[in-house]
């Protein structure tokens, strides 16, 4: 084995959500003289695209069907051309495609679970039908990275060895969210391009636009906080991102009479612009296997509102560093959002106590020391 490792990763790519800021995050980290990289998409969008802007090599097999068998030849000849030391896979159509494909034909195959799969799909049809995919190929693989403890305990529930998973929290770079000397012109920009008043106090999030992000739950809220003020204070939401459940949201909004109030401007790749413009984050899933974007927010200095589900309760910590509420409890986050908009002094510390957190804990280097020193210890297992 070489000293400089070939790792291939697999994923769908098919939109960019947290597994695809992990990977983008983790290659870019990881030291030049130390790991060669390469990714498997079977979407060409925006994900390869931000791939392939960082200089990272795109190996897309956009052209075959969404379930179509020819991937299991496509994966092969990728394996075949890159000939990895390490395969790491991410997202169950991955998982799947890649397993039977290589089989046991490479010294390490890894994979990072991201989320809980009973929340990731609506459909119990669906759900019985990943979960049999997933179950049916695990023999394959060598080892799990759990990005929280929350999805640690799911893996041992699901009958996963405990020496087969390694707890590796997601990292984030921080300098382009400590650029504080931009925050005043961002904000003030933003809030122009968006036509929202510079002195409204600005409620945000940013999410994939899917049920388990528990979108709806934030405008409910929000209706019952404006009714409550009525219109005392200029209060406003923006919800940053896109999805299915897009249309459903906007049709809300007007149902609740808050299109004066809302803004959806869409998917957004300037995050940490656009944090600048926050007041208050606030997120509302249903169930969260970490949650970059509150680790986002948190380095910003954005003060936090978050549900107590999954591997949150490993980042947010009850009036520490951000308030926590019940998942599904429009009443509490109308309490939350009300004491973190009337108590400035609280949102200071709670932003001070959140980036000292993330500092400590979920940096992009830790991540992918961690990484690379768990490849390497499996490499030399397998060797023995």
């Amino acid at each position: 084995m070489n000293s400089k490792l070939r790792i291939l990763h697999v994923i769908g790519g098919g939109e960019f959500g947290g597994a695809e800021q992990h990977i983008l995050n983790l290659i870019q980290a990881f030291p030049e003289e130390e790991a060669q990289v390469a990714v498997v998409c079977f979407y060409d969008s925006v994900f390869a695209s931000r791939l392939r802007e960082a200089n990272i090599e795109v190996i897309p097999l956009h052209q075959f069907g969404r379930f179509d068998l020819r991937l299991l030849q496509g994966i092969k000849e990728a394996v075949h051309t890159y000939q990895p030391d390490i395969i790491h896979t991410h997202g169950i159509k991955a998982n799947f495609f890649t397993r039977l494909a290589v089989k046991h034909s490479v010294p390490v195959l890894v994979t990072t679970v991201h989320s809980n799969l009973r929340y990731d799909y609506h459909s119990k049809l669906a759900y019985f039908a990943v979960s049999w995919m997933e179950r049916l190929t695990r023999h394959y693989n060598k080892h799990y990275i759990a990005i929280s403890g929350a999805i640690g305990e799911l893996l041992r529930q699901d009958r996963v060895a405990p020496d087969a998973i390694s707890l590796i929290f997601n990292g984030i770079d921080l300098s382009p969210f400590r650029q504080t000397q931009l925050k005043e012109s961002d904000r003030k920009r933003l809030l122009q391009e968006w036509n929202l008043p510079q002195d409204a106090f600005i409620f945000g999030t940013m999410a994939r636009f899917v049920p388990v992000k528990g979108l709806h739950l934030i405008l409910e809220a929000f209706a019952q906080l404006i009714a409550a003020e009525k219109g005392a204070i200029p209060y406003r939401l923006v919800l940053v991102g896109d999805g299915p459940e897009r249309t459903r949201l906007e049709d809300l909004t007007a149902k609740l009479n808050l299109t004066e109030y809302v803004r959806f401007p869409g998917f957004r790749q300037d995050i940490p612009v656009v944090l600048h413009a926050f007041d208050t984050f606030v997120h509302s899933s249903l169930y969260e296997g970490m949650g970059y974007t509150i680790i986002e927010a948190m380095a910003a200095e954005v003060p936090v509102i978050a549900t107590s589900v999954g591997g949150v309760k490993e980042l947010v910590f009850q009036d520490q560093n951000g308030l926590l509420i019940p998942p599904n409890s429009v009443t509490e986050l109308v309490r939350a959002m009300e004491r973190l908009a009337a108590d400035p002094a609280l949102r200071a510390r709670f932003a001070d106590a959140a980036l000292a957190k993330v500092e400590e804990t979920f940096t992009i280097g830790q991540m992918a020391r961690q990484t690379l020193e768990l490849y390497r210890k499996l490499l030399a297992d397998a060797a023995r």
